[in-house]
């Protein structure tokens, strides 16, 4: 029992160290011409027709769920002019950032993964080294990059979906004045707040990029190993967000109150 303790402690601290050492050579390939702008904007692209529509069944629901569980508390005080201030605190500070890198993770992430896999399993990425066209600029850089980008892009569009769904909720289906939900929107909520959320989002954002494609650039045993490392993508792309998400969230409240 020690001796298979002892393995995988080994074997996951050999791997951090693998994964340590990929992100070094992406940070310095991506500093590092030719850019390939015409694949990472076709990669931007294929992230936000995959993603946009999941997220915003995901994040919409999520706002009237919680329009809904906050008027009840609210109710109880006789506060419910503040209702909007809640919504909006909830969706741009914690909820659309997670919820969306969760949702990126399991889409454009397992698909990121795949694809670079294939593309290993296939010999293409060692056929990229025999024509002296370096992977790391032309299959890693551009996702990195597109993934990195897309996610705060799909975030604000998913906050203000948030917003929009605990809006008509609050206004359609139990009555409050509109006026009063709209003036108060922003009454805890500063920008400061949006943009750490849109900081958050960036940040989990480059996290499912580099280990997507981590995954499927080091994809071994064929096709069993190319789903197998989508899945395990999704997998660790999650804890990890969810972990350096409390992190995150300690030092914006430190920062910004």
């Amino acid at each position: 029992m020690t001796t298979l303790v002892q393995g995988r402690v080994t074997h996951f601290i050999e791997q951090v160290g693998h994964f340590g050492l990929f992100c070094v050579m992406v940070l310095q390939a991506l500093f590092r011409p030719p850019f390939f702008v015409h694949e990472t904007i076709r990669s931007m692209y294929t992230i936000g027709f995959q993603c946009l529509l999941p997220v915003l069944a995901i994040v919409v629901p999520t706002g009237m769920v919680t329009t809904l569980q906050g008027l009840q508390v609210f109710e109880l005080f006789g506060a419910q002019r503040l209702l909007s201030s809640l919504l909006a605190e909830a969706i741009f500070r914690e909820l659309s950032p997670t919820l969306v890198s969760i949702m990126v993770a399991s889409q454009a992430g397992s698909a990121v993964s795949g694809e670079i896999g294939t593309m290993r399993v296939k010999e293409e990425i060692d056929a990229l080294e025999v024509m002296a066209v370096d992977p790391f600029q032309y299959v890693i850089i551009p996702r990195v990059i597109a993934l990195a980008l897309m996610v705060p892009i799909i975030n604000a569009i998913a906050s203000f979906g948030g917003i929009l769904g605990g809006y008509a909720v609050a206004i359609g289906l139990k009555g409050l004045n509109s006026g009063v939900f709209i003036a108060n929107l922003f009454s805890f909520t500063k920008m400061a707040h949006i943009w750490g959320g849109m900081f958050k989002a960036c940040v989990f954002g480059l996290i499912v990029a580099l280990i997507s494609c981590y995954k499927g650039y080091h994809v071994t045993g064929g096709a069993l190993g190319v789903g197998r490392a989508a899945n395990t993508t999704v997998v660790h792309s999650i804890l990890l967000i969810v972990a350096v998400n409390y992190f995150l969230t300690s030092a914006l409240v430190t920062l910004l109150g």
